[in-house]
This record gives C-alpha cells, structure tokens and sequence, in this order.
C-alpha cells in the first residue's frame, strides 16, 4: 500500500502540472477508517498557502447524495415511500404534461429520467432567481424525450426533493443537513451558505482559465451565489476530512460508528441503478441511482458522482464490494 501512495502521489503532481491545477485534496477510506489524507499544491495560485485536508471547497453535484440521504431518512420514518407520487405530498408540483405531473414519483425527482433536456433552466440559475421561481419554471419547460424513456442530466428537480423534506420535517434543507447528517458525521467544517464559503480562514480559491492561463477569482465576487441557490443539487462547502467520513457512512451501509443514520434498505435503493445511461466507454456502462452513479466493472462495479461549479471539481468513488473509496 506505500509503494502504491507513493505512485499515486507522483502520479498526482505530474497531473497538477499537465492540466495547470493549482491546488486539490485527496482521501482513501477503507472500511470504517480514513486511511490516507493529503493536500498538494497551493490554495491561490501564486501564493504560498497549501492545501491542507481542512481547506475547504465546493463539492458541487457530489451534493445530490446528501439530498438523497435525507428523503431516505423520511422514507426510514414511515413519511413518505420511494414511489409515491410527488403531487401527493407536495401540492405545487407541476411539470409540463399533466400525466407526467400525476405520475411523477420520489424517485423520479433523483433518478435523471424526467423526459426534459439535459440541463432544463440551468440558465435561469445565474439570473437571479430564486428557489421557489425555479421549481415553478418547470411547469413551463417542453419536454425532449417522453418520461422515463431517456437518461438527462437535471438539476432542478433536486429543488422539489428538498422542498418534500421541508414540508415533512418544519425545517429548511439547510438545517436538515446540518442536524441530520453534518452534525452526527461530525462534519464540523461544512457548510450550505456562501458566506461560510468565502469567510473560511482555510479555502481554496476559485480559479478559472482566461487567455491560456489560470487566475483566481476574487473571493468576494457573486458570479457563483446561484451554486447556494440551486444548494439541495450543489451547494454544499465541504474539505476532503469531513468529506471522507461521509463517504466511510456510504461504505457502511447507512452506519457511522455506533449510530445509523440510514437504514441498511434504504441504503441500498439510493446505490441502485434507476436509470440507464450512455455507455461511458467500450467497455462499461453505468447507470444513475439517486444522487449517484453506478458503473459496471470488473471484478466489482463501481459507485460513484462528480461535481463541478465555477472554479472547483470533487469527485467520490467506491467499491461496495471491496469497501474502499476515494
């Protein structure tokens, strides 16, 4: 295993130089322990700052599985089940068909197979809009395939899966995911607001390419806020500790030390295929779950999500079967 790290770190560098990365994180989780934890790199270019395992960043879209997580704690508690019909605990939901509104389920929300094109009112996020004009704009929104006939990558429908735990639990997305999953995690560095983003004493930069070249983004600038607005499907603020106990909870089938937080049951649902996507190379094809992705592979399949927002990247991966992940 230290011979391998030491590949992997020069593997690491030599790809930070290649690709003009100025800084990342990175974890190893095996079992129920953290078994490596490293920074490289800087967090502004052209300072002298390191990346530490506490420096923070944007996860992104890694994010859809805490939501996930939660609408599974409410199906645990006897609320709501996985295919229930949206309409039947959230009044306002409406998209563009009225058959497809009636039968649009739970699942449906986080299983990517809404019939809308890949990234339906994306744009509307960085005009100014709120939450609630979002969920609203859907009903507005033509769809491209039939329902569940087609695998298209959506970010809205994220919304209405946080607004469900809301409407069932009296608290807002935000303290849910502080109370229900940061909070017995011990996650004590995330967050869900911008504020905390940009006032963390420990934080990677946003850096953008302009011109050929890698420049930060001023920390106080509001380009990005709309990642906080659209948060149940990207908005979280994380760092690679924190972030390693939450995915040592998703190698433990729901459990974190002598607590579970999830039901082995539900667990499972969330991990499993809902939907079929493009085979992502010769080989392999994968499948989205509920806030995750599912790749075949051999000897083990592979679970896995990516998230991007306007200067940083995360990906999460792990091997059920192997019980490690990264």
């Amino acid at each position: 295993m230290k011979q391998v790290l030491q590949d992997f770190e020069q593997y690491t560098e030599k790809g930070m130089n290649d690709w003009q990365v100025p800084g990342i994180a990175v974890a190893v989780v095996q079992g129920n322990e953290t078994i490596y934890l490293k920074g490289f790199g800087v967090r502004k270019i052209n300072t002298t700052d390191p990346v530490t395992p506490d420096t923070i960043f944007q996860i992104g879209s890694t994010t859809k599985g805490f939501t996930a997580a939660l609408v599974g704690m409410l199906v645990d508690e006897g609320l709501v089940k996985w295919d229930d019909r949206v309409v039947d605990h959230l009044q306002g939901f409406q998209m563009y068909d009225p058959w497809v509104t009636h039968e649009f389920t739970i699942t449906d929300l986080m299983a990517m197979r809404s019939g809308l094109a890949t990234g339906s009112g994306e744009g509307l996020c960085s005009m100014g809009y709120n939450r609630s004009f979002l969920m609203h704009s859907l009903r507005y929104m033509q769809p491209e395939t039939s329902f569940r006939s087609a695998y298209a990558y959506q970010n809205l429908p994220f919304l209405w899966a946080a607004a469900l735990v809301e409407n069932k639990t009296g608290k807002s997305w935000e303290e849910n995911i502080q109370e229900r999953i940061f909070e017995p995690l011990n996650m004590s560095n995330s967050s869900t607001d911008q504020k905390s983003f940009q006032q963390a004493p420990d934080v990677a930069y946003l850096h953008i390419r302009e011109n050929g070249n890698i420049t930060a983004l001023p920390m106080d600038q509001n380009s990005t806020d709309w990642v906080y607005t659209v948060g149940p499907a990207g908005g979280i603020n994380s760092n690679i500790a924190d972030m390693a106990k939450w995915l040592c909870l998703q190698m433990n089938n729901g459990s974190y030390g002598s607590r579970q937080l999830l039901s082995e049951s539900s667990m499972r649902y969330i991990h499993s295929p809902k939907t079929i996507m493009n085979a992502i190379s010769t080989k392999n094809n994968a499948y989205y779950c509920q806030g995750w992705m599912y790749m075949e592979a051999s000897p083990y399949p592979i679970l896995f999500h990516k998230g991007g927002t306007r200067g940083h990247s995360a990906i999460l991966a792990f091997v059920p079967q192997a019980k490690i992940g990264s």
